[in-house]
Order: C-alpha cells, then sequence, then structure tokens
C-alpha cells in the first residue's frame, strides 16, 4: 500500500496543472485514512480574490474524473473539494507576503520569546523568517522554527486589522 505523502504528493503532480489553468491555488492536500470507513481525499483551493461555489463544483467534477481514470487512491474515498476558509493555513513564504497587515496565529516548534503560540500581526517576511507585531512587541520568528500558521480572526476588532 501506498504511504499517505506518496499520494499526496502524486494527486498535486496530477491536480496542480489543470488548478493552474484557471487561476487557481492549491493551498492545502489532506488524505485521512480510517482504520474504519472510506478515506477522505480534500482539496483546499483559492484565488486572489476569494473563489466561487461555482469553480469548487466544477473542480470537484474535474478533479474527481481526473483521479478516478489515474486510479491514484487504492482504497475508496470521498472527494472534498473547499476554499480554506477565514482561518486558512499559511505555509509557503509567498502566503506570508501576501497576508502582512493581518492577524496570524503561529505555532513555534519549541518556545520562542517565552510562548508557543503566537497571535498577532503580521508586520513582514524576509528571506528566512517572518516578523509579528503582538501585544505592542515584535517578534522575528525563522520559517525553520514554524510548525504552523494561519490567519485568525477578531470578531470585536476586526476594523483595526490592516
Amino acid at each position: 500500500m501506498s504511504s499517505t505523502a506518496e499520494i499526496v504528493s502524486r494527486v498535486n503532480e496530477l491536480i496542480l496543472p489543470l488548478l493552474e489553468a484557471q487561476g487557481l491555488e492549491l493551498v492545502e492536500t489532506q488524505l485521512l485514512r480510517p482504520r474504519r470507513g472510506r478515506a477522505t481525499l480534500r482539496l483546499f483551493l483559492d484565488r486572489p480574490g476569494g473563489i466561487t461555489l461555482e469553480e469548487i463544483t466544477r473542480i470537484n467534477r474535474v478533479a474527481g474524473e481526473l483521479l478516478e481514470v489515474h486510479d491514484l487512491i487504492p482504497e475508496s474515498y470521498n472527494l472534498e473539494v473547499s476554499s480554506p476558509g477565514l482561518t486558512r493555513p499559511l505555509k509557503k513564504p509567498a502566503d506570508y507576503r501576501r497576508c502582512v497587515g493581518r492577524l496570524v496565529r503561529v505555532t513555534t516548534r519549541t518556545l520562542w520569546e517565552g510562548r508557543q503560540v503566537h497571535r498577532g500581526f503580521l508586520q513582514g517576511v524576509e528571506d528566512d523568517r517572518i516578523t509579528l507585531k503582538v501585544e505592542g512587541a515584535q517578534y522575528h520568528i525563522p520559517f525553520g522554527e514554524i510548525a504552523r500558521a494561519r490567519l485568525d480572526f477578531d470578531l470585536k476588532n476586526s476594523h483595526k486589522e490592516g
């Protein structure tokens, strides 16, 4: 049986040209393989300005047919295509650059400046690190130290973002 990482890599290779031709970005691919029941393949897509329900529906159909023809996933599975949502993950330096000025939540691999979870405004991105403003202080966190990062939001103070 192929490993989950191998399958995700092959799915990405197959799907990326289709998405790029449509001007869409593949934010993340997840393959969940429970011990019981069907597996789930999730494709999270976006584009500048957001993705529409019509685009998601079309890509679900076309990607489903493409995956069926190439038979990359050995077991039966459900395909889910969606947008990454309000709290989209930040994975690549380009993701961070696009979100400068936005509220983010960054989890570091180890304690960084006394904490592991940092919630603040993304101030900038350099070659190997981000600058985050948290409660008036600026932190420079290397990409290698970031375990997870995602957009965050504050409904009470959403007008202050940026």
